[in-house]
């Protein structure tokens, strides 16, 4: 899919500039934001021009924007926000097959809500059945994202046709993720969607992973979807959040990949985040971030030591790589707390990951960091609220954009040439797509 660079959208624009040796910054100022907790940001091509546009949803709002800071609209919504911090709680999709782009939300009201991605203006509304939590747009029937998956519960999930409303089908088998919306990507390359979780649901509704978790995916805190074992089918990738016994579990449709033990006796993993950190590795790596504060691996029962992090990686057949202290690498005033809200990134275009995160239980500074090691490689001075990592170039590098508790949006850029000029973007690969639309604070 052709797409506009950002870069050539934001040189004729007076928006405000900051710049340093290593990236390059700009901003616009937000119409409304969200709050600490509710309300997010999610990329989408909203009318078709091959560039990306950002919406941004809060409190009685969804608000969309270009690039460039141009607020295309903005439609006051009584929308039903994820009670977990920082889901967005809308979807994008061309949800009725006529080439046009929709807008979706649920409703305080119980209704499905469809916008016209465009203008923001009401096209069409369903009801939805019972109580659902939350919404994701899905492919299950070859017609391209015609579906809308409907979350009740960690266990129950009902797929409805998005102009209809008719149920395809309904089941209550599927075991998902704590304080985490249910997550889709083809997973086995078939073309159609699996809904991702302890327990994979097949397009058709059937269980498709013979793994049977017991009691413990109630405890799963955190899932990405990635190729950690390169070629189909994809792994699901889950952190456990009960103490001493807690795995680092991967999963894929065939079985279990592996269950690692956390290394330090007793911190979970917390969150994870899968990617490329060693090149010369097979497959990908997956950092844990650690809960900090519960564990072994605390250093003192003093600030900072009292709530540090202490996170681990591993590689694509669960050997342990490193383990470090964080603290020892943060700059100077950096929270004790550490980091949170991470995503992998390609900062430099080579085809090697980073992560990018911000200050733990703060409105504080973001970071790209080297997962393996700790170092800090680019420090950002924001006061971010949500913090949003994507290739907005089109270039197969990715920045990173941070709600500002200012009212400003802010992007970050790395202005070196690409380490691989002509790579693909990661915004080709469906999976990708679906996360970046689809994340809360749990699983970015």
């Amino acid at each position: 899919m052709l797409r506009l660079p950002v870069l050539a959208l934001l040189a004729c624009s007076t928006l405000a500039s900051v710049a340093s040796a290593d990236h390059e910054s700009r901003s616009f100022p937000l119409r409304a934001l969200p709050s600490e907790v509710y309300g997010g940001i999610f990329c989408h091509d909203l009318d078709g021009d091959g560039a990306l546009d950002l919406v941004v949803t809060g409190p009685g709002f969804i608000d969309a924007y270009a690039q460039d800071g141009a607020l295309l609209w903005t439609h006051e919504a009584n929308i039903k926000l994820w009670e977990f911090s920082h889901h967005p709680s809308a979807i994008a999709g061309d949800l009725d097959g006529d080439g046009v782009q929709e807008i979706a939300y649920l409703s305080e009201g119980g209704e499905i809500a469809v916008l016209d991605a465009r203008t923001g203006e009401a096209k069409w509304s369903l009801e939805a059945p019972g109580e659902p939590w939350a919404l994701v747009v899905l492919n299950v029937r070859g017609q391209g994202d015609r579906e809308i998956l409907l979350q009740y519960s960690q266990e129950r999930i009902l797929v409805v046709d998005a102009v209809t409303g008719d149920p395809v089908w309904e089941t209550e088998a599927y075991r998902g993720i704590e304080h985490s919306p249910a997550r889709v990507a083809d997973l086995d390359g078939d073309g159609l969607d699996e809904v991702a979780g302890a327990v994979i649901i097949d397009d058709d509704g059937s269980v498709m992973s013979p793994w049977d978790p017991g009691g413990r995916y109630r405890s799963m805190d955190s899932m990405v979807i990635a190729d950690v074992v390169p070629g189909f089918p994809l792994e699901v990738v889950m952190a456990e959040q009960i103490g001493a016994d807690s795995h680092t579990v991967v999963l894929n449709s065939e079985g279990i990949v592996f269950s690692a033990l956390n290394p330090w006796d007793w911190e979970d993993p917390d969150k994870v985040v899968a990617g490329d950190f060693d090149p010369d590795r097979p497959g990908l790596e997956i950092f844990n971030r650690s809960s900090g504060g519960d564990g072994t691996a605390r250093r003192g029962n003093e600030e900072p030591y009292r709530n540090e992090l202490a996170p681990w990686v591993l590689s694509s057949s669960g050997e342990l790589i490193s383990r470090y202290h964080l603290l020892d690498m943060a700059p100077e005033g950096w929270t004790g707390h550490g980091i949170e809200e991470i995503a992998a990134i390609d900062w430099f275009g080579d085809g090697r990951d980073y992560i990018a995160g911000k200050e733990r239980h703060t409105l504080g500074r973001s970071a790209v960091i080297d997962p393996i090691t700790g170092e800090f490689l680019e420090v950002f001075d924001t006061a971010s609220l949500r913090l949003y990592v994507i290739d907005l170039q089109d270039d197969a590098r990715e920045e990173v954009v941070s709600i500002e508790e200012d009212g400003s949006l802010r992007i970050f850029w790395n202005p070196a040439p690409s380490g691989d000029p002509g790579a693909r973007s990661p915004w080709d690969q469906q999976h990708y797509r679906r996360q970046k639309q689809n994340w809360n604070y749990y699983s970015p």
